[in-house]
């Protein structure tokens, strides 16, 4: 329990008090700090990452990751809470930065950045629609050549239907939360194979806590790849190959990112997640990735199901390839965040995250704006098509709160992640 904390006063949603012993957990959201204990957050234990014990506020992570959301407001409202006490210890600057961040987010939303486009949400769906119509046409086209381009064409399709079943997570594409979840399961079951449940459980560990070393997800990934020099310090079974992590570099793309990635969230991780869920809508869309596109791809070409089954398979190693390489690009080569410090949420995603092109139309496509990372994580709540524009007035923003705001080329991207990798690679090669 924080030092500013009062031990012995809660009060409930109908302003009873109640004994509050030392163990009870507490988020802070404003002026109150809310009793947490027995909550079942939907989202799961990441709301952990933002109890005040840790040193956290989570009023901003809040507001960001439930602005539009009804539910999550009268649910909060229902906690037991009880008055925060000072924080004198906040350091002014902090105070001073956090109250310009909600400045320039009331000016965004005043102009309408957090306004969805259903116009550009079905552009979107209907190039996904062409993409896929174009696979299968090259499939049914005699000639290894042919079916090849067929094969990487099908392979950017599931990695494309990976960018706006993100942005369906994030409940940006019409701003309709159920819309947009219909949208993200869709989309991720049908490319993909995978659960949007699944995903955003994970991903927002990631949001909350951008390379913080036991918190973000994105970085609990020993013993097939270590992103930092304490990776498998850190890492519960400390167990890896030095001639395998030597090599990581070499391996990330091919045989991490494509096949062991792609099996274990496949075959494991995600049908895992909608078998404890139950969720029929889930498993049907997951089901109709394994069934009915190499169904088609055997209709239109001639082959056998089992050996278009097999090509399938192939297209996903391609989107493995194409989703976490880009996934990587904007933050893995970023200085960590220790396991016992916090940090408020714009420093976490200025000095956490890069942005790579924001104003490179071509990059914005091929990255499915998962290039502008910095607004996205400050953000994630606004259309990711606006976003470009916003990292012109981030500069000013970052420049006049003495923030480091980094943009990078789509190359020095790539060039950073896999020096990191060959770097950590060769530390522990040699430590080892």
């Amino acid at each position: 329990m924080p030092p500013y904390a009062e031990p012995d006063k809660a009060i409930t949603s109908s302003g009873v008090k109640e004994s509050d012993p030392k163990t009870r957990k507490y988020v802070r959201i404003g002026n109150f700090e809310y009793d947490v204990t027995d909550f079942k957050h939907p989202g799961g234990s990441v709301i952990n990452y933002m109890l005040t014990s840790l040193g956290a506020d989570a009023t901003e992570t809040f507001k960001e990751f439930h602005m539009r959301s009804r539910k999550a407001q009268k649910m909060l409202n229902s906690l037991p809470k009880r008055i925060a006490g000072a924080r004198e210890f906040v350091d002014k600057k902090e105070q001073e930065l956090l109250e310009a961040f909600k400045q320039f987010r009331t000016e965004l939303s005043r102009e309408g950045f957090f306004k969805t486009d259903v116009k550009h949400v079905v552009m979107r769906m209907v190039e996904l629609a062409m993409m896929f119509a174009l696979g299968m046409y090259l499939f049914s086209v005699k000639g290894f050549m042919a079916k090849g381009l067929a094969i990487i064409v099908l392979g950017i399709f599931g990695a494309r239907c990976g960018w706006l079943q993100h942005e369906g997570g994030h409940n940006s594409l019409t701003g309709n939360m159920w819309v947009d979840k219909r949208i993200q399961r869709a989309f991720i079951g049908f490319g993909l194979g995978s659960s949007g449940s699944m995903w955003n459980s994970m991903h927002e560990k990631h949001h909350a806590t951008p390379q913080k070393i036991g918190y973000d997800m994105d970085l609990d990934t020993v013993p097939l790849v270590a992103f930092f020099n304490t990776a498998i310090e850190k890492n519960r079974s400390r167990t890896y190959s030095k001639i395998w992590i030597k090599l990581q570099a070499w391996t990330f793309l091919p045989v991490t990112s494509g096949c062991f990635v792609m099996l274990f969230w496949l075959f494991y991780l995600h049908p895992r997640k909608v078998l404890r869920e139950k969720s029929i809508e889930q498993a049907l869309w997951m089901l109709s990735s394994h069934t009915v596109r190499p169904a088609l791809m055997a209709a239109v070409s001639g082959l056998g199901f089992w050996q278009c089954y097999g090509l399938h398979w192939v297209t996903l190693w391609i989107a493995g390839q194409y989703l976490f390489g880009h996934f990587s690009l904007s933050h893995t080569h970023t200085d960590t965040v220790a396991d016992d410090k916090f940090k408020n949420w714009v420093e976490f995603a200025v000095h956490h995250t890069v942005d790579i092109n924001p104003q490179n139309p071509l990059i914005n496509w091929v990255m499915g704006y998962l290039n502008c990372q910095v607004v996205h994580h400050l953000f994630p709540n606004m259309p990711q098509y606006k976003q470009p524009e916003v990292s012109k007035r981030l500069v000013k923003f970052c420049k006049e709160n003495g923030l480091q705001y980094t943009v990078i080329s789509y190359w020095e991207a790539w060039k950073r992640t896999f020096k990191n990798l060959n770097e950590v690679g060769d530390h522990y090669f040699t430590m080892g």
